[in-house]
């Protein structure tokens, strides 16, 4: 097993377990549409107008890590900030397990939940880097956070849907309130900031550090600022609120890339990014119509949930090495490409396509969810690969965290033009005849951003006079 996952030391287990935590927390996927249908009565749209609000939280983790590096709290800055984020997610399974019975509610209780995964997954990654005592520790950590991550999804596959059958959805809810306590059992053996010398930063520094001359200070005060933006205008339910929010985002990220220096394989990378991201998709009225229509139950949503989290590793250590090696221009067209062939499979269910293939719809729907699973974690990998070349030097870190903020942003723009698409066809709990013509539009606008691969194609590929231009004078002399 050590030749297997390389080694391995206690003080990991609370960055790992968080990590498998996370994972886990796919325990309530199908318990969760489920209340959104039966409890809350919630439209596809709402459904969709609430994911935009849980996509935000994410696109702050450089909030949080500025919080946890330079703002203590009782002495602490890992631990406190650990238990915080633990308490925030317990709260809100909590809560969806007891009293929540409205929109708002609900919406709150969600947030509680995502804001604490987030604060812990920024604690971890920062204790990643200080219980290493190595270079090749950190790699270690982080490959093994992967696997535990991926693990937590795979453990509870089948359980989800067992779960909310069985027990029911609000008892599911209260299963996965254990999720935090596990990473809180684990925090004996947290050992942060022993071994590496390391020089903090902090909120004072006169040095001009990374988070000195006020730095830090100022990232706090436009995170907070933006985020009670974000809740005053949902409060009040100002018109157009969440395309506000949106516009505000993107334009701060805009700052921050252009405080990190646009070149053009920065501003490139940014544009592909934001529109592989935002693309929008059917929504949840095709899992309300397969379990109203086609008689899907939590246990059948269980076992896709399964197939899907095994087969969508199996893909990703499958094409691995072609997705590395190959431009991403390459990679995201074949995956678009066959993502939306394997998409059709879907709309012919809708239309009867297993009624004249002469099979059940839950047999069409497992061979479907087989075919398309091993393409579910490719998008992301050349995103990351994108980012990475496309990174200035010394600003590595800066700009992973400012492109992480900018994909999840991306995400919460895909959630509104979902509830759009969803409000323009109309489809509701009550009326799913407009389905079908709506997974048709997705299906197509999930090509529209093919039409950035050239642009991306021709950063990847300069021409001579460019390659020339960028070389130093002494490597263009002549011998």
């Amino acid at each position: 097993m050590r030749r297997l996952l390389g080694g391995y030391r206690r003080a990991w287990s609370p960055i790992l377990l968080t990590y498998f935590c996370y994972g886990a927390s796919a325990v309530t996927a199908v318990a969760d549409v489920f209340f959104q249908k039966d409890t809350l009565k919630l439209t596809p749209s709402q459904v969709a107008g609430i994911a935009f609000w849980l996509g935000l939280p994410w696109s702050m983790k450089m909030v949080a890590g500025v919080a946890s590096d330079v703002y203590p709290i009782l002495g602490s800055r890992r631990i406190a900030y650990l238990l915080l984020g633990s308490a925030a997610t317990m709260a809100g399974y909590m809560a969806m397990a007891g009293s929540v019975a409205t929109r708002t509610g609900y919406l709150i209780a969600a947030l509680l939940i995502t804001v604490g995964f987030m604060v812990q997954d920024v604690v971890a990654d920062a204790l990643s880097v200080e219980v290493a005592e190595t270079d090749e520790e950190i790699g270690q950590i982080q490959t093994l956070g992967r696997m535990a991550t991926l693990a937590g999804g795979i453990s509870v596959g089948y359980l989800s849907g067992w779960l909310a059958e069985t027990i029911g959805t609000r008892a599911t809810f209260g299963v996965a309130a254990l999720l935090p306590l596990l990473v809180v059992l684990s925090l004996p053996f947290a050992r942060p900031g022993r071994p590496r010398v390391r020089v903090p930063a902090t909120a004072t520094s006169r040095d001009g550090g990374p988070l000195g001359g006020g730095k830090a200070r100022l990232v706090m005060l436009v995170g907070l600022g933006y985020a009670a933006f974000g809740v005053v205008l949902e409060v009040l339910d100002v018109p157009f609120n969440q395309e506000i929010v949106l516009v505000v985002s993107v334009a701060l990220i805009g700052l921050l890339l252009q405080r990190v220096g646009i070149s053009r394989g920065v501003a490139v990378a940014s544009i592909v990014i934001f529109l592989f991201r935002a693309t929008p998709d059917v929504g949840q009225g095709y899992s309300y119509w397969a379990i109203d229509r086609l008689g899907f139950d939590q246990r059948f949503l269980g076992v896709l949930a399964q197939v899907s989290s095994i087969l969508s590793l199996a893909g990703l250590l499958l094409f691995r090495k072609t997705i590395v090696r190959r431009p991403v221009s390459f990679t995201l067209f074949w995956v678009v490409i066959a993502g939306t062939l394997l998409y059709v499979p879907n709309v012919g269910l809708f239309y009867g396509l297993h009624d004249w293939l002469g099979i059940s719809a839950r047999t069409l729907a497992f061979i479907d969810t087989t075919i398309s699973a091993p393409l579910a974690q490719l998008t992301m990998v050349p995103m990351l690969i994108l980012i990475a070349k496309s990174a200035p030097a010394g600003a590595e870190a800066t700009m992973f965290a400012i492109m992480a903020s900018l994909m999840n942003l991306a995400l919460s723009a895909s959630q509104l033009f979902t509830r759009y698409l969803n409000d323009l066809f109309a489809v509701t709990q009550h009326d799913y005849s407009n389905l079908g013509r709506l997974m048709i539009v997705v299906g197509l606008v999930n090509l529209l951003p093919l039409l950035a691969l050239p642009l991306l194609w021709k950063a990847e590929h300069p021409t001579l006079a460019e390659v020339r231009q960028g070389l130093p004078s002494e490597q263009l002399e002549t011998p």
